[in-house]
């Protein structure tokens, strides 16, 4: 069986909070990186049990961006001027969790 890489995820979440609150980007940069992390961690908590046949494109495609945009965030952390890029990137990574939740319900 296959499943989401949350402890990759679990770190993206955290890096989203800690940005949030993070004195040197603008409030609107504040907000956005909140809900974000926010939307990430009901993600999260839905996929933690989550299971997927061995193979299945959906979760290895979410797995590659989730590590992908983990690297980008954690650059932003340390480099704010790829804050908004980084939004961007996680805005779409939870359009692609949320879809790989919508497969996960229809295997019950």
């Amino acid at each position: 069986m296959l499943s989401v890489d949350t402890p990759t995820l679990t770190n993206l979440i955290t890096t989203c909070f800690n940005l949030s609150m993070d004195g040197r980007i603008t409030d609107a940069q504040h907000g956005e990186f909140l809900v974000v992390g926010k939307r990430l961690r009901g993600c999260l908590v839905n996929l933690l049990s989550a299971q997927f046949n061995d193979g299945t494109q959906q979760v290895l495609d979410a797995n590659q961006k989730l590590d992908q945009i983990n690297q980008l965030a954690a650059q932003a952390a340390q480099s704010l001027t790829a804050a908004t890029n980084v939004l961007s990137q996680l805005n779409t990574l939870v359009n692609v969790l949320d879809d790989l939740l919508k497969l996960a319900s229809s295997f019950h």
